[in-house]
């Protein structure tokens, strides 16, 4: 049986011996497919979680409201409590940091140029709490507080979560329309 298998071995190898004589060459490049996720966060429309004696509307690409029901009880002009909790949907490829702050620093009655009392005993400003939850921080202080940060050293996925509460019992107001702005920026380290 050794035989036949010596013999086809080396039929192999005489058959193999022209093919390599008129083998090509063969060269090879090599290309790299490489790309950059530049940091980024991005910020999607809030949802309402809770709201007592407080609403929400939406009233822009980057923009919305939320209005206390009813500010003031209609016989004292005191103050009536609010709340409201919204979430943002936030994705952040980076690490990152949620900052929180209001223009007024609380509800000052448009017009009104101080926050201080005006004749009578009444008030043309009303502060509030707010609060923010980011990333398992949290951020609970008086609107009069002053610009908040949290701050996120890994990617995080998740709801940014605004608390805002008005306390019942301040006042009386004097009457008029109150408003303040409270702006929340998500920015990706560079």
């Amino acid at each position: 049986m050794r035989g036949p298998l010596f013999c086809l071995a080396l039929a192999g190898i005489a058959a193999a011996t022209p093919a390599a004589a008129q083998e090509v060459q063969a060269s090879s490049r090599q290309l790299r497919l490489a790309g950059t996720a530049p940091p980024a966060c991005l910020l999607s429309a809030p949802v309402v979680d809770a709201a007592t004696n407080a609403s929400f509307t939406v009233t822009g690409a980057s923009s919305a409201q939320i209005a206390v029901t009813q500010l003031v009880d209609s016989q004292t002009a005191v103050s009536l409590a609010s709340a409201i909790a919204l979430s943002l949907p936030v994705t952040c490829n980076a690490s990152n940091s949620v900052t929180l702050r209001t223009t007024n620093g609380g509800l000052r009655r448009v017009g009104s140029a101080t926050v201080s009392a005006a004749p009578g005993g009444f008030s043309e400003f009303l502060g509030y709490r707010i609060g923010l939850d980011w990333a398992g921080q949290s951020v609970d202080q008086a609107s009069t507080a002053g610009q908040a940060t949290i701050a996120a050293a890994q990617p995080s996925r998740g709801n940014v979560v605004l608390r805002v509460a008005t306390a019942a019992g301040s006042g009386p107001l004097v009457a008029g329309r109150y408003d303040d702005s409270i702006v929340i920026e998500v920015h990706a380290a560079n």
